[in-house]
C-alpha cells in the first residue's frame, strides 16, 4: 500500500506475518511527521511490530522527523518488536550521526 503525504511517500513494500519493510521517499519533516507516526502506529497495531524502514529515498529530515522515528521505535518496542533504519542517504545519515541516534537505532547501509 502506498500513501502520499504532503512531503513524504510511504510504501509498505513487503513483509510477513509480524514484520514490514517500509520504503520512504521525500522529506520527513514537520509537515509529514504526524501522518508518518500515525501510519507506523497503524502498522504496529495491525500486528507487525518488527519494522525495517528503507530510507534510501528520504532527501531531508528535521527534528520533527527525528521525533517521528523515535515515536515509531517506541511503538514497535512496546509491541515487542523493533524499528531499524536501512539505506540512509548521506544527508540523513549525517543528521542521525550528529544527533547520536546511531546509538539508539540499528542502522544498516
Amino acid at each position: 500500500m502506498e500513501e502520499f503525504l504532503m512531503d513524504l511517500v510511504i510504501e509498505e513494500k513487503s513483509g510477513g506475518e509480524d514484520y514490514a519493510i517500509i520504503a520512504l521517499s521525500g522529506r520527513l519533516n514537520g509537515a509529514s511527521a504526524p501522518e508518518f507516526k500515525q501510519r507506523i502506529r497503524q502498522i504496529v497495531e495491525g500486528g507487525k511490530s518488527r519494522l525495517i524502514l528503507d530510507m534510501a529515498g528520504v532527501t531531508f529530515i528535521d527534528s520533527s522527523g527525528l521525533s517521528a522515528l523515535i515515536s515509531g521505535l517506541k511503538a514497535a518496542r512496546e509491541a515487542g518488536g523493533f524499528l531499524r533504519l536501512a539505506s540512509l542517504g548521506s544527508q540523513v545519515a549525517a543528521v542521525i550521526k550528529l544527533m547520536m541516534l546511531d546509538r539508539v537505532f540499528d542502522v544498516y547501509a
